[in-house]
């Protein structure tokens, strides 16, 4: 019972210590910052891809397009997640109004 037990905590540990690794964001998402410090703050921004490796950026990274923000780079770490929040893509992101 007891290597059950172990094997069990294992298992679990594993698959948490992995969805940490899964983004919180995906392709066609429209997002926001949350953090006034962020200099695209008041904008929006679409996902256009999530990427585990990418020149210039350590670890993962979103590509992000803006539809109304002149922005120096389009590669945000995944870092973002913490500070930004999903919005309504018709409503902020959607150029075809």
């Amino acid at each position: 019972m007891k290597k059950f037990q172990l094997t069990l905590i294992t298992l679990l540990v594993a698959s948490c210590s992995k969805a940490s690794f899964l983004p919180k964001y995906k392709y066609g998402d429209c997002i926001t910052p949350t953090d006034t410090r962020y200099s695209w703050y008041g904008k929006y921004a679409k996902v256009e891809a999530y990427v585990r490796k990418a020149d210039g950026v350590q670890g993962s990274a979103y590509v992000l397009w803006f539809p109304d923000y002149d922005s120096s780079t389009n590669f945000y770490e995944k870092e973002i997640e913490s500070s930004t929040k999903k919005v309504s893509y018709l409503e902020h992101c959607d150029i075809s109004k």
